[in-house]
């Protein structure tokens, strides 16, 4: 006697999986192709519960893809996310190195939008940068190819001349290198900097 069985169609859903032992679930349409299952077809025990864990799995990418359709996240964004969808732990890790793979997940492209997100607003240095992309748990390898393509030696110079007009009236010559390291600028690439420029008495 077969464990489970593919009973009917549940319209709108899927089709259904009974099981005399074990509660039923609906098989997506999608998966229900992808695997070439029909209608009548016999599952032993642990095809029944392949098939579950697959249909879970194919539930948590279609909500992962919903939260990067709205705007891109890191790995620990979604898991946290999927978990209080009340995915499973394993079923979340499958399905995420699943959408990297996929190149749908990408914490290199979180890190470059969120820098020049953070940049339009207010400059900052890489340093700066680096540690809130850091708090963000984004992938160290990911941070820094982001930070390396947009803290080149040029575009470091032109921010610290932004960041050097858009601070001193306010803090004055005196403070004006200290307020640019405080916002993640090293006294190197503040004096390079103002030195080319000629916006101090370097």
């Amino acid at each position: 006697m077969a464990f489970a069985r593919i009973e009917r169609e549940a319209p709108s859903k899927g089709f259904e999986v009974s099981c005399a032992g074990a509660f039923p679930f609906i098989v997506s349409r999608e998966l229900f192709v992808r695997l070439a299952l029909h209608l009548g077809q016999e599952l032993t025990e642990a095809e029944y519960h392949e098939l579950r864990e697959l249909q879970r799995q194919h539930e948590c990418k279609v909500q992962g893809l919903r939260y990067l359709a709205m705007r891109e996240h890191t790995r620990f964004e979604l898991v946290q996310k999927l978990l209080k969808k009340r995915f499973e732990q394993r079923t979340i890790v499958v399905v995420l190195d699943q959408l990297i793979a996929e190149n749908l997940l990408s914490e290199y492209r979180y890190a470059r939008l969120f820098i020049e997100g953070r940049l339009r607003r207010k400059v900052e240095g890489r340093a700066m940068m680096a540690r809130r992309l850091s708090a963000k748990q984004v992938n160290h390898g990911d941070a820094q190819r982001a930070l390396d393509e947009l803290y080149t030696e040029e575009m470091t110079a032109l921010y610290v001349r932004r960041a050097y007009q858009g601070t001193i009236a306010k803090v004055g010559e005196q403070n004006i290198r200290y307020a640019l390291q405080k916002i993640g600028f090293s006294a190197y690439e503040i004096r390079l900097a103002l030195e080319e420029w000629g916006g101090e008495d370097a």
